[in-house]
């Protein structure tokens, strides 16, 4: 720290741990303090994200994997309470989000070099082992990393800026534009977020897909212009695709014939839907996947192939974080918010973490909070 910086008095530190036995645990344990660079925050919430829930009951994500343990959680926002040498980008009583990715920043790395920072090969991301997420109580982060926000923002809201960044990543590589016909799969956290994001956008219409009947309600009760579409499992993707066109040209009123989506945002990553979203796409539209699937899925190939339907993807975010930032200060995405559909106390992460994973509840996001000073 600062020489003429006070030492905050600090609680006890709480971190919930996965293990590499698949088991969940909440540490206790000293506080650290900033060093050069760094900001000490006092995190207030974090969302519980779907890769947190995989960490745990798998000891690992695709490449990454959990050899003894480590700390989940990388949606997260606080205020600063202390600062170590050399920052000057954020004081204490700052409140501020907290990008988790940090890259490496070296001359030499062709991503940072170009900007493309999100793919630089030894990027630190926080809550992706060996780096300890920010599921705790204080959290030492590089300052630079740090985005203050206006006072006028709930910690909620906060937190909620990485979802809303990953959706505003894929807003912008799938180009939505006013008047595109959208349809979103999966209704998610990450998909009700795409939602509010695209309706901003002016897409219309906008379907949005799920299995369950409850997520399908809680969207349209989010953004009431969405055309919701239950899934049948008994329906083949392309019977399903079928019914999903039918509801886009009844919601265009046959205007121009029938209507299919030009920009379809896969939000699962599960194969099934990804094989809906093929053959709902209109052709020479764009597929542009979000999920998070396994490491090898079957598409559609030659449909795809035939009708020059083009495929991407995205990996995290870069440059997004002002934009969220000025979004929902500016009150241009009201909803935001209104996702979150449970929340623990930051003593009960444990609890939090698992309810999050229970698809015998419903819930779309749940939240950890640390309100006390």
């Amino acid at each position: 720290m600062s020489p003429s910086a006070t030492a905050p008095v600090l609680k006890e530190n709480l971190t919930l741990k996965a293990t590499h036995e698949s088991k969940l645990e909440l540490i206790r344990s000293e506080p650290k303090l900033p060093g050069e660079g760094q900001a000490l925050v006092h995190v207030k919430a974090t969302g519980v994200c779907g890769s947190d829930v995989h960490f745990w009951k798998h000891a690992g994500l695709g490449p990454w994997k959990i050899t003894d343990k480590t700390a989940l959680g990388h949606e997260s926002g606080g205020i600063v309470i202390a600062i170590g040498p050399g920052v000057e980008h954020v004081k204490v009583g700052d409140r501020v989000a907290i990008e988790p990715g940090v890259p490496c920043g070296k001359v030499t790395c062709t991503y940072c070099r170009s900007g493309q920072y999100n793919l630089c090969p030894t990027v630190d991301f926080y809550s992706v082992p060996p780096m300890d997420g920010t599921l705790t109580r204080y959290h030492v982060h590089p300052a630079a990393w740090l985005h203050k926000v206006p006072d006028s923002m709930s910690y909620p809201e906060i937190a909620l800026l990485e979802p809303l960044s990953v959706v505003l990543r894929a807003t912008d590589r799938a180009d939505i534009r006013l008047g595109d016909p959208v349809l979103i799969t999966g209704a998610g956290p990450i998909g009700v977020c795409q939602l509010l994001c695209a309706a901003a956008a002016g897409a219309s219409p906008i379907v949005i897909t799920d299995l369950a009947q409850e997520r399908l309600d809680f969207a349209k009760k989010l953004c009431p212009e969405v055309h919701p579409f239950k899934i049948d499992l008994a329906l083949t993707p392309e019977e399903s695709a079928r019914q999903i066109v039918k509801l886009f040209t009844a919601a265009t009123h046959g205007v121009g014939g029938e209507t299919m989506p030009s920009k379809v945002l896969e939000c699962t990553g599960v194969e099934s839907s990804i094989a809906v979203a093929s053959y709902a796409c209109q052709p020479a539209g764009l597929i542009f996947v979000l999920g998070v699937g396994k490491s090898h899925l079957s598409i559609p190939f030659m449909h795809l192939s035939t009708n020059e339907i083009d495929l991407k993807f995205l990996f995290r975010y870069r440059d997004t974080w002002p934009k969220a930032i000025r979004l929902v200060a500016s009150g241009k995405i009201p909803s935001l918010k209104q996702i979150v559909t449970h929340t623990f106390p930051l003593e009960k992460a444990k609890e939090a973490v698992e309810h999050s994973a229970d698809r015998n509840v419903f819930s779309v996001k749940t939240l950890i909070v640390d309100e006390e000073d």
